[in-house]
């Protein structure tokens, strides 16, 4: 698997670095973002969006479930933080969001049967670092061509 660690020093470059990535993929991708609530999934994935070129507001599906952004969608970002089991998401049409070839950003992704979608990048966001606004940020892949981008970041 491979592992790339990063560490930013403010909120502007966590932001900053989801936009980079963003700008990277070229292709659908399936994102897990892990992390205590206020690590900065979100905040992440404002970046991504951007980076992606997409101009829409990005927002918490922490009441939604899930937001798209992009006309037509491109990428569905799902917040499954109160979801009890993974019926309730595959209930909700989720095998549907799968098939319309767009990149996925999964907060909460515990209930999906990761092993199952590809290709893949998880992505953890951890706090306590020296200050506040710092973050680590640890992304991991079985995926060759996510591999190679994450070695070229």
């Amino acid at each position: 698997m491979q592992e790339k660690r990063i560490i930013t020093k403010s909120s502007q470059e966590t932001f900053d670095f989801g936009k980079h990535l963003g700008e990277a993929i070229d292709f659908p991708l399936i994102i897990f973002l892990q992390g205590q609530m206020g690590a900065g999934k979100t905040l992440f994935s404002k970046g991504f969006v951007a980076g992606m070129g997409i101009d829409d507001e990005v927002t918490s599906p922490t009441y939604t479930l899930v937001n798209e952004y992009g006309t037509p969608p491109r990428i569905f970002h799902f917040d499954l933080y109160r979801l009890k089991d993974p019926d309730e998401l595959y209930e909700m049409g989720f095998e549907d969001y799968l098939s319309q070839g767009c990149t996925l950003l999964l907060e909460w992704p515990d209930l999906v049967w990761q092993d199952q979608l590809e290709p893949r990048l998880e992505i953890c966001l951890k706090t306590c670092l020296e200050t506040p606004q710092q973050r680590e940020i640890i992304l991991k892949t079985d995926h060759p061509k996510v591999a190679q981008i994450l070695k070229a970041l």
